[in-house]
């Protein structure tokens, strides 16, 4: 008998077989698309790259190319061997790519005498020195949508360059600029004896000569503390007087003390303020005091009528220090009490009002406004020369990179003077040096320029044309003279023995004036001698010729570093020339010769007027109108580009 075995192994069906057969096919259709995607992206990418290259390779030709190759058009660029060519028209790159370079104008937000400046705009002021290259790649992708990349730049026809000049102390006679200390020509009101410095010239001084022509004795014992001289007026203010009349404030007439010589200049006018007066300024019809009254520091007197002073404003600072010094301009009043400088706006001098108030963290002794920096002499064993910026007088400030300046040893300094770039100070010290000179050209790294070792305390002092008249605490010089022509090597040239130390000096070259701590005669007059030591009127400096190196050259702008006080002007005029002998026709801003640049801050030169002229002189104007302090000049920047 057979018999029948099943078999009870199981195998898939059919619909089981179907099922695995297309998952495998979904996963190996999804395995070739994601493959095609890739490569579709990878050729986009390709695509994209290539056109960049194409762009980039379009940018650096362009500014391969010349000036006037650059002509407002369509463009493209063939290299021929290493060399770029320029060619209207597109051009089309491995039968794929479009690329055409665009050359458009530039305009700009302002313009002024020719000059263009300012941010890009879509506006009419055209640069001609700036054009806009555009670089276009289109193409059709392999996706069938048309691509485009685009890449721009601006070119400029000119390179900056700066011709500066800092000294002149090499003389004239120099027709081509070589030597950075040398000009072609003066005149004699020019004074250029000083190392970085052209000024006006002084009466010839002979310190030799020079002696003790008139004193005044004070009533009572109260030391001189300040004076200030203006239009042969003195004004002298002392310690409180308890003598009667009991006056802290004099005015004296200084104006015939050598000829005939008076022993004792009268006294035109007084006034007893009922404290101490520290120090004096006089603007105008005003004389500005501070004082030791615990309630009015800051006082105000109409002097209009010298016979009799009216005080017409009384003024409260914020502690009871006493207020140590004042200076003016023609707005503003800047105090310095204790450790605070005080701003106030004297429009009206009758009611001062405040503006701004700034902690200097030491006592601040003197102050000395120049432009728009008030330097300060200070207590501060580390940092005894502050400098604040009062551009804005409501919002005194010092920049944290601008640290002022600290003098070697543990120094007080008593007094601050400042002409140009260089402040000079006094101090107080145990040791080593009471005299330094400092140059702030650069506010936030000042540089030491030199010092000088009296062996006795400075307390003041004043500068007369190269001279510096030191108020020492030396017991028979009180009064030195050293030249400081050259800062490094400081000279003793004079000496006088007065009766008291100097706490508040005045100085012209014809006269010092000095106010001392002597019981008897505190204020003296020591006179040079020389009766007509004025400065000069005006003087100019024509500098040499500079070659610019290119006849294709467009001047940019001037600015110069100087001081000029009130009744005094510092003035340019500039000359250009396709020759370098000339002519030489000197014009200002508007280009004609009735016209001067005047901004030391920066002025723009005129565009059109010396366009492509390649060689250039500038002329310095310096004017004095009765003034005792002359302009003074310390270097002068012109900015010019040019082409190639």
């Amino acid at each position: 008998m057979v018999k029948l075995i099943k078999n009870k192994q199981k195998g898939f069906s059919i619909i089981e077989i179907l099922i695995a057969i297309t998952f495998i096919a979904v996963i190996i259709t999804g395995i070739f698309n994601i493959s095609r995607f890739n490569s579709h992206v990878r050729k986009i990418n390709d695509e994209r790259t290539q056109s960049l290259y194409y762009a980039v390779e379009g940018i650096e030709a362009a500014k391969l190319m010349t000036w006037d190759q650059l002509a407002v058009g369509n463009y493209h660029f063939v290299k021929n061997g290493a060399v770029w060519e320029i060619s209207a028209g597109s051009e089309l790159l491995n039968n794929k790519y479009t690329r055409t370079v665009a050359v458009s104008a530039v305009s700009r937000q302002s313009v002024y005498q020719g000059n263009v400046y300012g941010d890009i705009n879509t506006g009419s002021n055209v640069d001609p020195d700036t054009k806009k290259v555009v670089v276009t790649i289109d193409w059709l992708s392999k996706t069938g949508a048309n691509k485009q990349e685009k890449l721009e730049t601006y070119v400029y026809r000119f390179r900056a360059s700066r011709w500066t000049q800092q000294d002149w102390v090499g003389g004239d006679g120099q027709s081509d600029w070589s030597d950075a200390s040398k000009f072609y020509a003066k005149n004699s009101g020019a004074d250029v004896t000083i190392p970085g410095v052209a000024t006006l010239i002084s009466g010839a001084l002979n310190w030799n000569i020079a002696t003790t022509t008139a004193v005044y004795d004070a009533p009572g014992n109260s030391d001189n503390n300040d004076v200030f001289e203006i239009n042969n007026i003195a004004y002298l203010v002392t310690e409180n007087n308890t003598t009667s009349p009991g006056s802290e404030f004099y005015i004296l007439d200084v104006a015939n003390i050598n000829f005939p010589p008076i022993d004792h200049p009268p006294v035109i006018g007084q006034y007893n303020v009922g404290n101490g007066v520290t120090s004096v300024v006089v603007q105008g019809n005003y004389a500005y005091l501070t004082t030791r009254d615990n309630s009015y520091e800051f006082q105000v007197f109409n002097i209009s009528n010298p016979a009799s002073p009216q005080r017409v404003a009384r003024v409260g600072l914020d502690t009871d220090s006493d207020a140590l010094d004042v200076v003016v301009n023609q707005n503003q009043a800047y105090i310095v009490q204790g450790s605070t400088v005080y701003s106030y706006n004297i429009t009206n001098p009758n009611s001062p009002q405040r503006l701004d108030t700034f902690a200097l963290g030491a006592v601040g002794n003197e102050l000395f406004l120049n432009e728009n920096y008030l330097y300060v002499a200070t207590n501060n064993s580390n940092k005894e020369i502050q400098v604040i910026n009062v551009t804005d007088p409501n919002n005194m400030y010092v920049p944290p990179a601008e640290p002022g300046f600290n003098l070697t040893g543990s120094l007080q300094a008593t007094d601050i003077k400042v002409r140009g770039d260089r402040a000079y100070v006094s101090t107080i010290t145990n040791s080593g040096a009471e005299f330094y000179i400092i140059n702030f050209e650069d506010k936030v790294n000042p540089v030491l320029m030199g010092y000088y070792e009296v062996g006795a305390n400075v307390y003041s002092f004043g500068l007369v044309g190269p001279y510096a008249l030191l108020g020492t605490a030396l017991s028979t010089e009180e009064l030195r003279v050293v030249d400081i022509s050259y800062p490094v090597t400081v000279k003793p040239i004079s000496s006088f023995d007065l009766t008291g130390y100097i706490y508040g000096m005045t100085a012209n070259c014809s006269n010092i004036y000095a106010g001392t701590t002597g019981n008897n005669q505190e204020f003296f007059i020591v006179s040079t001698l020389v009766t007509n030591c004025d400065y000069a009127s005006s003087g100019y400096i024509e500098s040499s010729t500079l070659d610019t190196g290119s006849a294709q050259v467009a001047y940019n702008w001037i600015k110069w570093t100087g001081v000029a006080p009130l009744n005094t002007a510092i003035k340019f005029q500039l000359a250009t020339s396709e020759n370098i002998a000339g002519p030489w026709a000197y014009v200002g801003p508007d280009g004609t010769g009735s016209s001067f640049y005047t901004n030391g801050a920066g002025e723009l030169i005129n565009y059109n007027f010396h366009l492509n002229k390649r060689y250039i002189r500038y002329k310095l104007f310096l004017e004095n109108n009765n003034s005792l302090q002359p302009p003074t000049i310390e270097e002068v920047i012109i900015s010019y580009s040019t082409f190639p």
